[in-house]
């Protein structure tokens, strides 16, 4: 659980998610009956000790992983390949690309192939693609900076869109509990009271803004293209990191030389 909480790839990106489709549930319940019952907030608090927290970023990143299946299929490849096709022209711009074409060829030694080689195989030229972000992500791994963001924000973005569905049960559940709360909405009898809203009370407010918010954000901005968009913005800034990459001699050298100190370090003990 501590990891979990420290990652912030994992909290961002997998927790944050799935916290977002319960927070219309747990915004009434807290307000309604925490402060009367406390053995309820001290339940809450051990289910989220207990592993709740966890399973709920694992549900989160397992519909992530099914639902990018789809995307890419849908997409045809990757953000990562699809910027670096010569047909593709809604990723990157065509200077861009003959940049990113050219510091791959001089810094990774990987022959990139020409626009009629893609156009006669494409299947082996996105074979290539895949290589060099495969490669460039290896090389970066350990980069926390800017690239790290864009990789958080994209699994943030897919794993909502992932979520979408019972993000929108769990937001409408929220506003219809909120108008039972304002005794907008009354079950026994079933009658409609919109007059309360005048006055529905802090717990109504909070729950009714924050479900409607939530389920506006489901409904009007998590969906494909924003996910598809992200995507291209992370596989600009990977490449972008081609610039500070040495030149693959000097990789070689360093790591030659990397080798060569502990072989010298053992023959003086």
């Amino acid at each position: 659980m501590i990891d979990l909480l420290k990652d912030p790839y994992e909290r961002k990106a997998r927790l944050f998610p799935g916290l977002m489709v319960a927070l219309p549930l747990l915004v009434p319940l807290v307000c309604v009956y925490g402060p009367r019952h406390p053995v309820l907030t001290a339940v809450v608090a051990v289910l989220g000790g207990c592993g709740a927290l966890y399973t709920l970023a694992s549900v989160t990143r397992g519909r992530g992983k099914q639902l990018q299946e789809s995307l890419l299929a849908e997409w045809g490849g990757l953000p990562t390949t699809i910027a670096l096709r010569h047909r593709e022209t809604s990723a990157l711009d065509g200077v861009s690309k003959q940049r990113y074409h050219a510091m791959v060829s001089a810094k990774l030694q990987i022959v990139m192939p020409t626009a009629q080689e893609e156009h006669a195989d494409p299947a082996k030229a996105d074979d290539v693609y895949n290589g060099v972000a495969k490669r460039l992500r290896e090389l970066t791994r350990n980069n926390k900076g800017l690239l790290f963001k864009e990789n958080t924000a994209f699994g943030f973005h897919r794993n909502m869109l992932a979520m979408k569905p019972v993000g929108i049960e769990t937001s409408l559940m929220g506003m219809v509990y909120g108008l039972i709360i304002a005794k907008v909405l009354q079950l026994s009898p079933l009658q409609f009271a919109p007059i309360h809203l005048a006055d529905p009370g802090l717990a109504a407010t909070l729950t009714l803004l924050i479900s409607l918010a939530i389920l506006a954000a489901w409904l009007f901005y998590f969906n494909k293209k924003s996910v598809l968009h992200i995507g291209f913005s992370y596989a600009e800034q990977l490449f972008e990191c081609l610039t500070a990459l040495p030149d693959v001699s000097v990789r070689k050298r360093v790591a030659k030389a990397v080798s060569v100190q502990p072989q010298a370090a053992e023959s003086n003990k």
